[in-house]
């Protein structure tokens, strides 16, 4: 009986998890370049010592699942805006930041007074070989990612790729971070640049609504379930336990 209240409220516990997940990709279902996230499950644990070291405050059982990010490509949205621009394909924007490279499928570009191209938060997007510095005027950037002013090639935007699965994770403002030291791809005869589009959100509303209705309906399951078992429990102690 008590084995049986430990298993329920082991199997709600992800339950949580699960909710925050699909609720923060609803969040940014207009997130430019967004990549949704789901949770995986990689183990199955004694439910007695799932719920001591959740009795207990430690951190074990949140190792029973995996926060996996799916990096399918979301729709490419026209915006004739000449600093716009989207990936079709796989690979991402390299970005300086304070804290090293990063990667981005967000091409929110804009220039600043000095002439540098960073992104929508101001870290510098990344060229072959440092960050790209334009001249006044106008703005051509071809299907290969060559940035173009007054018919002079300027630069070229660093797209870069990795072995799958992607050593990478998130980081806040759209960007992510390697995992560990990983080796590039050869991607750019596999991708095409598309200026004066932006890259959507992955993110399904209508499955996302589905996945959410079906987490609080399994959450109330197990809920009823614990009430119902711990009402069997106090009659069995205080009525069997008089005879």
């Amino acid at each position: 009986m008590i084995k049986g209240i430990y298993t329920t409220a082991a199997g709600l516990h992800p339950l949580v998890l699960a909710e925050d997940i699909t609720s923060n990709n609803l969040a940014n279902l207009n997130t430019t370049g967004f990549k949704k996230e789901a949770l995986h499950f990689n183990q199955i644990l004694d439910s007695q010592f799932a719920l001591a070291n959740q009795i207990d405050n430690e951190s074990d059982i949140a190792n029973v699942e995996d926060v996996m990010i799916n990096y399918s490509q979301g729709e490419l949205r026209a915006t004739n805006n000449p600093l716009d621009v989207a990936i079709d394909g796989k690979g991402f924007f390299a970005i300086q930041t304070p804290d090293g490279e990063r990667y981005t499928r967000n091409g929110n570009f804009k220039i600043l007074e000095n002439g540098q191209l960073v992104t929508a938060e101001g870290n510098p997007v990344l060229g072959m070989s440092k960050t790209i510095e334009l001249l006044p005027g106008e703005v051509k950037i071809n299907e290969k990612g060559e940035i173009l002013q007054n018919g002079v090639l300027v630069d070229q935007l660093k797209i870069v790729n990795f072995e799958e699965p992607y050593p990478l994770q998130k980081q806040g403002e759209g960007l992510f971070n390697l995992t560990k030291n990983a080796v590039e791809t050869n991607n750019e005869n596999n991708v095409t640049i598309h200026q004066g589009y932006l890259e959507e959100s992955n993110v399904n509303p209508i499955a996302e609504m589905v996945k959410l209705i079906t987490i609080s309906k399994i959450f109330q399951a197990g809920q009823r379930s614990i009430q119902n078992q711990d009402r069997t429990l106090e009659k069995l102690v205080n009525s069997v336990g008089k005879y």
